[in-house]
């Protein structure tokens, strides 16, 4: 029955092993009190931008939502992401929202090359903006992954701004008790990136000594 499914199988017995055991592992603790998550990412499906993987994250750190390319449309009631942002927020009381983009985005270069896939296409066509903006940033002789990798920022920050008007961050904004943050992760160079409004670009994040 779990034929195909064994490498999934064996990193759950890990995950078993290291969190369940006795009242005192953490997912009985969880179990018990209850998940209070201080962060909420909203990250591409690209298999290679987990944020659980990326940031190796125990359980009950963040709640989740993926989509293509990371990218959020303007807010519409009843979404999977309204429903969920209202979720950690108003009764979670998550108090981070990290946007996190990457490098090598399927979906952007799906966007800058005309995919010919409506089912994608629809969904993704609301980031145009972000593209156009991006082709604004490069010359006309650019080289097309220069394009994609200026397109990938602005996405996020398109992203961003569409974030803000769902009601659910627009009143936290408001009251002082939400952050948000515009990340790219390179995956080339192992690097996460963070949106300085006080530059206008993506710096890197210095990382902690191990």
């Amino acid at each position: 029955m779990a034929c195909g499914f064994e490498a999934l199988l064996k990193g759950f017995a890990v995950f078993c092993e290291e969190h369940y055991g006795d009242r005192k592992s953490l997912m009985p603790r969880l179990v018990e009190k209850g998940q209070d998550p201080d962060y909420f990412i909203i990250s591409c499906i690209d298999s290679r931008s987990n944020p659980g993987i990326l940031f190796q994250a125990e359980p009950g750190t963040f709640f989740g939502h993926k989509a293509m390319g990371a990218i959020v449309r303007p807010y519409q009631k009843g979404t999977a992401l309204a429903a969920a942002l209202q979720f950690a927020i108003n009764y979670n009381k998550v108090s981070k929202i990290i946007l996190l983009g990457h490098t090598g985005c399927g979906a952007i270069r799906a966007l800058a090359e005309n995919l010919d896939d409506p089912e994608i296409s629809s969904f993704i066509s609301v980031a145009r903006e972000g593209l156009e903006q991006a082709k604004k940033c490069c010359a006309d002789d650019s080289k097309h992954d220069d394009l994609l990798r200026h397109a990938e920022e602005q996405i996020v920050l398109l992203s961003t701004e569409n974030l803000k008007t769902y009601p659910s961050v627009q009143k936290a904004l408001a009251e002082g008790r939400l952050e948000i943050a515009s990340w790219l992760f390179n995956m080339e160079a192992g690097a996460i990136y963070s949106y300085a409004p006080e530059n206008g670009k993506f710096i890197a994040l210095p990382l902690p000594r191990l």
